[in-house]
C-alpha cells in the first residue's frame, strides 16, 4: 500500500510539474543571474534598496530546517542558470526608518522545475512554509491588530497559480515524510 502511494505520488509530481508551468512569466520576474541568495533570503545584485526576497512564505523564523538547506539552494541555482525569480506576494514597509523597504515571497522557477518545491521534496523545510502571507482582507480582526497600519501589499500570482503550487507542495511534503528525508529522517 505504501509503495503504491509513493509511486502514485511520484507520478503526480512528475505529471503536474511537466504539464503545468508555475506561472506566467510577468514583467516582474528577475533572472537568477541578476540575483543573490544568502540561505533563503535574497536580493537583486545591483540594488541598493531594502527590498528583500524570501524563498519561504509564512513561519520561516521558527521553522525546522535541514542542515544542508544552504547547499541545496546554491546547488539548485548553479544547475539552473536560466531560472527566474517570480514574485508571489510583496508587503512593506518593513523597516520604520525606510518607508521604501519591502519583503517579497518568491518562487524560483526554471521551466517546470521549482526550487521551492525541490526544497520541500528534499525535506529541507516543511511544506507549510511555502504558504504566502495572508492579505489584509484574509486576516481576522485579531491578526490585523498586530499591525499599526494596513500594510501596502500586492499579490503577484493568480489564485489558480497559487493553488496549483500549493497542490505540488503538498505532494512534495508527503513524499519527504513518507521517505523520511531531511527534517523527517528521525521521525517515526
Amino acid at each position: 500500500m505504501t509503495k503504491t502511494f509513493l509511486y502514485i505520488s511520484f507520478i503526480q509530481i512528475f505529471f503536474i510539474s511537466f504539464c503545468n508551468g508555475q506561472t506566467s512569466q510577468s514583467a516582474d520576474t528577475i533572472k537568477i543571474k541578476d540575483f543573490e541568495f544568502n540561505s533563503w533570503f535574497g536580493h537583486k545584485k545591483d540594488s541598493k534598496s531594502n527590498h528583500n526576497y524570501s524563498l519561504l512564505g509564512t513561519g520561516f523564523f521558527r521553522t525546522p530546517r535541514a542542515e544542508n538547506i544552504d547547499s541545496l539552494i546554491s546547488t539548485w541555482i548553479e544547475n539552473h542558470p536560466n531560472a527566474k525569480v517570480i514574485p508571489v506576494y510583496t508587503f512593506g514597509p518593513t523597516m520604520n526608518d525606510d518607508p521604501n523597504s519591502k519583503q517579497t515571497y518568491c518562487w524560483v522557477v526554471n521551466n517546470s522545475d521549482t526550487l521551492n518545491i525541490y526544497l520541500v521534496k528534499k525535506g529541507a523545510i516543511p511544506g507549510g512554509t511555502m504558504q504566502r502571507p495572508k492579505t489584509w482582507k484574509e486576516m481576522s480582526g485579531k491578526e490585523r491588530k498586530l499591525y499599526e497600519d494596513k500594510p501596502d501589499e500586492e499579490v503577484h500570482v493568480t489564485d489558480k497559480e497559487y493553488q496549483d503550487f500549493i497542490t505540488k507542495i503538498k505532494i512534495a511534503a508527503e513524499f519527504a515524510r513518507q521517505n523520511k528525508i531531511g527534517i523527517y529522517d528521525s521521525q517515526e
